[in-house]
């Protein structure tokens, strides 16, 4: 029994290493939500700023949503929002491909995916809506054509998805490493402020809570006298 163990371990442990060897290290070119699933209907994580580092993991196969790994948290961008780094500025992802970056398409099963990465978030009480709903194609997207690309070819009638400028064109500048790193010290904050609202939150509940218990109780001994 425990060299089965230790064989599954080691299984499990091949599987983590291969998708790390996968994953690409990119950025993104604006502003964008990530997602909980490829699909503008699952809950927004947060928001990735313009020219944050991500680890882009596995694109679906018509290149319309991909997977990112971002400041801790995994999941869906639209896949025109990420580029690489390259010789004179910057690589659009639909440009080259992800097969140009060693980046794998993958599939989306909500169940597998969220009981994986989002036990114990604040939306994974939703689950069970999240795992009947059925995942729509992007509305407007065209598949990459099958060959040797155009770059660009994607802006030909493109619409940016609602709320979201387009993406940037080639003049764009990535915004500076000081820029990005006073960036994530507000997103950091920021988040520090909100856990502790929560937690004083329920601290106030509680107290609250316990304060109408012993009024009831107080209460229930006058009545009795």
């Amino acid at each position: 029994m425990r060299i089965l163990k230790l064989i599954g371990a080691a299984a499990a442990l091949m599987v983590l290493a291969s998708a790390a060897a996968q994953a690409a290290p990119g950025f993104s070119t604006a502003n964008v939500n990530l997602r909980t699933g490829p699909d503008i209907d699952f809950p927004a994580i947060d928001v990735i700023p313009e020219g944050d580092d991500v680890e882009i993991m596995g694109c679906l196969d018509d290149e319309s949503w991909c997977e990112v790994l971002w400041d801790g948290d995994r999941g869906w961008v639209f896949s025109e929002y990420l580029a690489f780094d390259g010789p004179g500025g910057y690589v659009s992802l639909l440009d080259v491909g992800p097969a140009a970056y060693h980046v794998p398409f993958v599939t989306f099963a909500a169940r597998s995916y969220w009981d994986r990465y989002y036990v114990g978030r604040p939306w994974y009480s939703e689950r069970a809506r999240w795992y009947a709903h059925h995942v729509r194609p992007r509305r407007d997207w065209h598949r990459p054509p099958s060959g040797r690309r155009n770059a660009g070819w994607w802006r030909k009638n493109y619409r940016a998805p609602s709320g979201l400028r387009p993406p940037p064109h080639h003049g764009w500048k990535r915004p500076s490493r000081e820029i990005r790193q006073e960036a994530r010290r507000h997103r950091r904050n920021a988040r520090q402020e909100y856990r502790q609202d929560r937690r004083d939150d329920r601290r106030d509940r509680r107290d609250n809570r316990r304060d109408d218990r012993r009024d009831d109780r107080r209460d229930h001994r006058h009545d009795r006298h």
